[in-house]
């Protein structure tokens, strides 16, 4: 017997036959089928979101069938869900705390080495039948420099362990850990400020919330040196876009790697496409087969679970 219908998105195909043989799914892509993710999610029993977003509107649609919300990652902030909806209207939330970290920390790495290394460029240069051009591609070694890191959990932690395989020194920015865990590490818990300041890299790994919404600004900017690159695998809002586009245009920092968005998918024109010291990927920290596998298993039983009449094992809220 069906436990309920399932919105899912395109995820491995044997965690989709594994939740099949339990329940009716629907599988639907919310970045090339919107409007069908947007008919379909007030009519499910369960969703498993990994970039698919689930407003007020789809629960009060729903009329109370909606049980729960399972994501994929560890993000549940707006971009996502909105959870105060979810507690009025008694949806479960869940995330998966841990799932991608490896993930993220390991792109965090990669587009560091891109930036100094210039590899973009000379990767370009190489193609176009400029290999004389090697030289315009000097890059800075990572050994000795320091990397501060806004949020020590799960990722910012890998983050740390990783900085120093590379030589490097890192200090922290996180008002919400004991001390005691950044210096077991041997690291520096830091103000926002000194972070800034004395950073050679700075890198985000905190939640999007209140607190951090917009968190890094003009004010927070002018602090980073002139030779400092930002790297944002967190989430988008963290960082006010605008003022990291005037400050890369007149080159107040060494540059910018974004995984993330303000918008997402973003404006084809907008205007941090123009520069040549930032650099984009589309929201992948998490998109790698070992952390797809962690994250689609645990939501996907998270959704049997639910569906079963059992509370979750990671709930976001309590209803």
């Amino acid at each position: 017997m069906s436990l309920g219908r399932v919105l899912v998105e395109k995820f491995q195909p044997d965690v989709l036959e594994w939740l099949s043989s339990r329940a009716e799914i629907v599988v639907v892509d919310p970045w090339v089928e919107l409007e069908r993710w947007e008919r379909e999610a007030p009519q499910v029993d369960a969703v498993i979101s990994r970039k698919g977003k689930i407003t007020r509107e789809h629960m009060e649609k729903s009329r109370g069938r909606l049980k729960i919300v399972a994501r994929t990652g560890v993000g549940v902030d707006p971009s996502r869900i909105d959870l105060d909806a979810a507690k009025e209207h008694k949806v479960w939330v869940t995330n998966m705390p841990g799932s991608n970290s490896v993930s993220v920390a390991e792109l965090v790495f990669g587009q560091m080495i891109a930036l100094v290394r210039h590899t973009i460029e000379a990767n370009r240069a190489v193609k176009e039948n400029r290999w004389g051009d090697y030289l315009k591609f000097l890059g800075t070694e990572l050994a000795n420099k320091t990397i501060g890191i806004i949020g020590m959990g799960n990722i910012g932690t890998r983050v740390a362990i990783r900085a120093r395989a590379f030589e490097m020194y890192f200090v922290v920015y996180d008002p919400y850990i004991p001390e005691a865990h950044v210096t077991a590490l041997g690291g520096r818990r830091v103000g926002l400020n000194e972070l800034l300041s004395e950073s050679d890299f700075v890198t985000i790994h905190c939640p999007l919330n209140q607190e951090t919404k917009r968190m890094i600004g003009a004010e927070e900017l002018s602090l980073m040196k002139p030779s400092a690159y930002l790297i944002n695998a967190a989430r988008g809002g963290i960082i006010d876009e605008n003022a990291l586009c005037r400050v890369l245009t007149r080159k107040g920092i060494g540059g910018a790697a974004l995984d993330v968005m303000d918008n997402e998918p973003p404006a084809k024109d907008h205007p941090l496409f123009l520069l040549d010291n930032a650099i984009f990927t589309p929201h992948l920290g998490a998109v790698t087969s070992e952390a797809s596998k962690r994250a689609e298993w645990g939501a996907a039983e998270e959704v049997v679970r639910v569906l079963e009449g059992k509370p979750p094992k990671n709930p976001v809220i309590q209803i």
